[in-house]
């Protein structure tokens, strides 16, 4: 069985990264900057409060085998500077101290946002060509970090990147807890009637293929590799089965996707010329990653990973509604 430092993992992805390693043997090192939300240490799981962007990395990493770099800034909305420290500095700082302890692999969550644009993408694949202008700084700042990590590669230390899609479960409070915040009001504003056609990703999914990642004699030459469930959904029927496995009655109400942009871009400028530039009640990246359709082409995954996803949408979103009767606003 390997050490393995899982970073990140006070959040959804590395907590549930963290005991799907240890359930399977693994020695973890378990890191993420609030002390208070990491999990209780155990024979297998030594707990480790850190910051990657300013604390000394070595003693992390001591006698580590792999890292599963999980820890990320992840909002729509926010500075450069921040971005840049924490998803950039952070990596950086990270593959070195690696790089001097000698870890033999390393696992990087790179992010599908950096494929956004303002129109409708099908079958998208790996290769990729930074645009001549971000949508958010968040997205920038993954790319920024995944090309430090596919270039370490060089060095001997074997380095691989998984671009999740829109990763939900048990544990998540960003992604549909958003969209249940929105339909709060008892009705949600479905843009372009909710007829995108979009990727999801359960975490079960994600974390068993990075165990895989782990375990198995596989290439890791920096490659990068697309995530998801590998059936995807209309934005429409994704959300009628939220709220129907929450026993929500929400009204959806179609929006055209022309004002909608219009307002958010609106909404951005506002939010810019307030002190501290809170983030807007709307974006035009929220809004167009609902609004328009968005597939990945998972077959490098499949073919050179041995990807096996296996998801029920509906059993899925009745477990996380579960989930949150009873966790959800603790």
């Amino acid at each position: 069985m390997a050490q393995i430092l899982v970073t990140g993992a006070t959040g959804f992805i590395g907590s549930h990264a963290v005991r799907r390693l240890a359930c399977a043997g693994h020695q973890i090192i378990a890191t993420g900057r609030d002390p208070t939300r990491l999990p209780a240490g155990d024979g297998l799981i030594r707990p480790v409060a850190a910051d990657l962007a300013g604390d000394a990395l070595e003693p992390l990493l001591a006698g580590c085998d792999i890292v599963v770099h999980c820890a990320a800034l992840s909002a729509p909305w926010g500075s450069a500077e921040a971005f840049r420290r924490a998803n950039v500095t952070a990596t950086a700082r990270l593959l070195d101290a690696a790089r001097r302890q000698r870890v033999s692999r390393f696992v990087h969550l790179g992010s599908p946002s950096i494929y956004f644009r303002f129109r409708d993408q099908f079958g998208v694949g790996e290769e990729f060509t930074p645009p001549p202008r971000w949508i958010t700084e968040y997205a920038r700042s993954k790319w920024e970090s995944e090309c430090l990590v596919r270039d370490a590669c060089v060095d001997g230390m074997q380095t691989l990147i998984l671009r999740p899609r829109a990763v939900y479960g048990e544990g998540d409070r960003a992604i549909l807890p958003r969209l249940m915040a929105v339909a709060a009001r008892g009705w949600f504003p479905l843009v372009d009637g909710g007829r995108a056609l979009i990727d999801v990703t359960h975490v079960d999914n994600l974390v068993a293929l990075m165990a895989h990642c782990v375990d198995a004699d596989l290439p890791a030459n920096g490659r990068a590799y697309n995530v998801s469930n590998g059936e995807p959904v209309r934005v429409r029927t994704l959300l009628e089965n939220l709220f129907a496995a929450l026993g929500r009655d929400v009204r959806l109400v179609s929006v055209p996707r022309a004002p909608a942009l219009a307002l958010a871009t609106l909404s951005e400028c506002l939010s810019r010329l307030r002190a501290g530039r809170p983030e807007p009640r709307l974006s035009r990246y929220g809004i167009g990653v609902i609004g328009y359709s968005q597939t990945l082409d998972i077959t490098r995954a499949q073919r050179e990973l041995g990807y096996r996803p296996h998801t029920d949408m509906q059993a899925s979103l009745a477990r996380f509604a579960r989930w949150w009767e009873t966790h959800g606003h603790a």
